[in-house]
């Protein structure tokens, strides 16, 4: 791949993701469903990141490149823990058996929080130089890699491992080998499985709201 074609390529990938988050963000907006926000929020920060990343390889850019794409990793690693809400919920919604009993879904849900309050200080801390998937980011992808067995087995929805699979395996190739380009489009692959599954689902059970008064 050309030095002068990669940047363009990366700017591409950030149109895509813009393109799916907001699709993701008019779905919410329809059904207002938390499984879809708590997705929605770490999706945002990717055109941010690629944008600042295909940018940042054009020399006068360089800085307010930087500076962009610290700005969406430390987003990326606040709000991607509470992306396990969504996955707790998601899991109870379909009748996996751990997440119907309460101390199964909380649990989850706690550790949403202990993951946030870990990675919290690095992410707000100026100066301090964040990983592109940090171990919580592994370990959140992990989690997903196993709703997505637990979804094409019971039902049907092959969609979610479909995005996991391959973006986990993009993401575990050596930068030296391949460059950037495969963590990139790892990451593309992996919000674009977790948006769709939770949309499609969040259609599927909709919330119910009751009126006061009803």
């Amino acid at each position: 791949m050309g030095f002068a074609m990669y940047p363009v390529l990366l700017l591409l990938m950030a149109l895509a993701s813009l393109g799916i988050a907001l699709w993701a963000f008019l779905q919410w907006q329809q059904g207002r469903s938390a499984m879809v926000l708590f997705v929605l929020l770490p999706l945002a920060a990717l055109p941010l990141e690629l944008l600042a990343a295909g940018l940042g390889l054009w020399g006068d850019a360089g800085e307010s490149a930087r500076g962009m794409g610290r700005l969406a990793l430390g987003w990326m690693h606040i709000t991607l823990p509470l992306s396990l809400f969504a996955l707790a919920t998601l899991c109870r919604r379909v009748g996996f058996a751990w997440a119907k009993i309460d101390w199964g879904h909380g649990g989850v849900c706690i550790l949403a929080v202990l993951m946030l309050i870990y990675q919290l200080p690095d992410a707000l801390r100026p100066g301090t130089t964040l990983a592109a998937t940090s171990v919580v980011g592994w370990l959140v992808f992990a989690m997903f890699l196993a709703c997505g067995a637990g979804l094409w087995r019971v039902r049907r929805w092959p969609w979610l491992l479909a995005g996991m699979v391959p973006g986990m395996l993009l993401l575990l190739l050596p930068a030296g080998l391949a460059g950037t380009f495969p963590l990139y489009l790892g990451k593309l692959l992996i919000f674009s499985a977790m948006a769709v599954t939770m949309v499609h689902f969040a259609r599927l059970f909709p919330v119910v709201r009751v009126e006061p008064g009803e």
